[in-house]
């Protein structure tokens, strides 16, 4: 027999929420039935927030939309019943708005607990109450909260609300690591991750080394730099900042890692260019192998976009310009997944894109998918960056 092995580049920005080997199951049962298979739901639950962030992506559109700012409880029971009867195994909530706003958030927590789904949230943490931690650990969902600043200065500069200053944030997350780890062990990655987000921006870059060194000695598990994207929000560092920047992610590096923190960085500039999504990958698997569901334009009628690219859209309600469908009435996921309208737009991309805030993950969901299609039996061995 003929071995060959090949190399897949991982998803460079952060922990996959889930087990790695859901999402190659998912592939694989995709390519035998011919239609894609979601193995996790983005779930947008509001559009309101209580920062408001420079680099807020969500501010322009939600501040026009013309629905009600919360997914209703049976539009939300209805979206994450009917996912987990098409083989959904994570939850991540997300969105235009910070999940944590919603009336409803600790609800469908403890709903993906009951349903056996693994839950994740996107937070910037300023209601991160004691109560609210408890949901969390019971339910294991993996907490990754905006830690932008490593001051409160910065933090109020950035994030524009007297709410919380970083301080409080983070005996908050100290405190929800002590509780994960009496619940879950003295090694509780596996079944609750715990990282941070930081959005790198001028106000913040001279705190990276600051951010990670304050991620690591409040519990995280890791902490994940990033961009800030698009035309709208590009911002420009000067040559010093940059030169500081590139010291800072070198003294992180050997001197914060070890085998319990990890830190993501950017691999492209820290002023956004843009690229062509098609010249790195010829099929979008992110927005079928990912289902983004969003408030639509009725807090009862769940919208399914396509990716974060495109968030908003079926918010905004009028044109339904790239909105793959809505789930009217008593449909779930299931009725609106996959129908002729999706099957025709999914075609369109990546060729349509100017910019894509998946491809790290395309480019591994497509590796993934390429190798499996050669030979079903593949086996996939994870393989830790030297």
């Amino acid at each position: 027999m003929t071995r060959s092995f090949r190399m897949i580049p991982a998803h460079g920005g952060e922990i996959v929420p889930g087990r790695l080997a859901d999402h190659i199951a998912a592939l694989s049962a995709g390519i035998r039935d011919g239609r894609p298979h979601p193995v996790q739901l983005d779930l947008d639950i509001t559009m309101a927030c209580a920062s408001a962030c420079t680099f807020c992506f969500s501010a322009d559109y939600r501040a026009v939309g013309g629905s009600g700012l919360h997914l209703s409880w049976p539009a939300l029971e209805r979206t994450l019943r009917s996912a987990a009867g098409m083989g959904v195994r994570v939850v991540r909530f997300d969105g235009g708005g910070d999940p944590l706003v919603s009336p409803h958030f600790a609800a469908a927590v403890d709903l993906c607990r009951q349903l056996g789904l693994t839950s994740a949230v996107l937070t910037a943490g300023d209601l991160l109450r004691p109560e609210l931690l408890l949901t969390l650990v019971r339910a294991g969902t993996y907490v990754r909260v905006s830690l932008n600043a490593a001051t409160d200065q910065t933090r109020m500069l950035l994030h524009r609300t007297p709410r919380l200053g970083v301080t409080s944030l983070l005996r908050t997350l100290a405190e929800l690591d002590r509780l994960r780890r009496a619940e879950h062990g003295p090694a509780p990655l596996a079944v609750m991750p715990l990282g941070g987000t930081s959005m790198i921006h001028p106000t913040n870059v001279a705190e990276v080394y600051a951010i990670a060194a304050a991620a690591k000695t409040a519990g995280l598990d890791h902490v994940s730099f990033r961009v800030v994207l698009g035309d709208r929000l590009r911002v420009a560092f000067t040559a010093e900042q940059e030169d500081d920047y590139r010291r800072q992610v070198d003294r992180v590096r050997t001197e914060l890692l070890d085998d319990e923190f990890q830190a993501f960085f950017p691999t492209r500039s820290l002023t956004d260019t843009g690229y062509v999504p098609r010249e790195y990958f010829s099929t979008c698997l992110a927005s079928t192998h990912r289902a983004l569901v969003e408030v639509g334009s009725s807090p009862s009628e769940p919208a399914l976009v396509p990716c974060g690219r495109y968030r908003g859209q079926g918010f905004a309600g009028g044109a339904e310009g790239t909105v793959f469908g809505r789930m009217t009435g008593d449909d779930g996921l299931d009725d609106i997944w996959w129908t002729p309208r999706m099957t025709s737009l999914v075609q369109r991309f990546p060729g349509a894109c100017g910019d894509c805030i998946d491809r790290s993950a395309n480019i591994m969901f497509n590796g993934i998918h390429e190798a499996l299609t050669a030979d079903p039996d593949t086996a996939f061995f994870r393989f830790a960056d030297p």
